[in-house]
């Protein structure tokens, strides 16, 4: 090929993109100037504006499913899990395989509101007859995180159970009580309803925890309970929870606040 013909050839596609170029803009001017550009370009935006206030939700959910909801503080990185040591007096929990390290509020009411508010900052204690127990004592010690929440609610743990499905029969879950670290073993998971409370109630003559959160990850659909039985300290050594409880009898398990579209027309 002569090199006029390589000339003529680079011209002729230089000449196709520019005149497809004056025919995109000169279009793009048209539709400008339409008298329909405007409202449809403006309900263009309220739709999607609409479509991310009620699902934000799922998208940041989903991603936080894939990255680590927190932090540990390196004072509560666990060496040795058998050892029975003394910890600060503020409760947390302490998951090392999904990177969770957080608040929890105790004795706080089993209702909707005192849950929510809760869970602004942390993890709430569920606690419901036959489900009232703490750490160290015989029982179901039952605690509500969030999956996930909408972008228009307060608090920094929205997020911080994104990754609780992740956790294995086997794996090892801390909790810091009353100055003295407890020690449990994943024994089983379970998805259920919100209405089945009862899932939670069980005889057992062991120190249980159960995390609860909802899923599938940006819904309220179900909810999901990750169950651990106490190894460290000794738990034959635990107490019986007391039998007098200020909980009440609740419906339904805690979840997720009110989507944009709830807030706006109930339900």
């Amino acid at each position: 090929m002569t090199e006029a013909e390589v000339l003529s050839r680079d011209e002729a596609l230089f000449d196709l993109r520019q005149n497809l170029l004056v025919k995109v803009q000169s279009s793009a001017k048209k539709v400008r100037k339409s008298r329909h550009f405007v409202p449809i370009a403006a309900a263009l935006i309220v739709v999607l504006l609409f479509v991310f206030l009620q699902y934000n939700r799922v998208l940041i959910g989903s991603v936080m499913a894939y990255v680590s909801p927190g932090s540990i503080d390196p004072q509560n990185i666990v060496v040795d899990p058998t050892t029975d040591i003394n910890v600060g007096p503020a409760p947390r929990l302490i998951i090392p395989k999904i990177n969770v390290d957080v608040p929890v509020h105790y004795d706080i009411g089993n209702d909707y509101a005192s849950q929510m508010k809760a869970m602004e900052s942390g993890l709430a204690h569920f606690a419901i007859p036959g489900a009232s127990s703490h750490p160290g004592q015989i029982g179901n010690t039952v605690l509500a995180g969030h999956s996930s929440n909408d972008l228009l609610d307060t608090g920094d743990y929205k997020f911080i159970f994104a990754q609780l499905d992740k956790l294995a029969i086997g794996d090892s879950i801390y909790a810091n009580y009353n100055s003295k670290r407890y020690t449990y073993t994943i024994t089983k998971k379970e998805v259920v309803e919100p209405t089945e409370v009862n899932k939670l109630v069980y005889p057992t003559t062991k120190p249980v925890i159960t995390l609860l959160t909802c899923t599938p990850v940006g819904t309220a659909l179900h909810r999901l309970l990750v169950i651990a039985e106490q190894v460290s300290p000794d738990p034959s050594a635990s107490t019986a929870a007391p039998a007098t409880t200020t909980s009440t009898a609740t419906q339904a398990i805690p979840g997720n606040s009110p989507t944009f579209f709830e807030r706006i027309f109930g339900g």
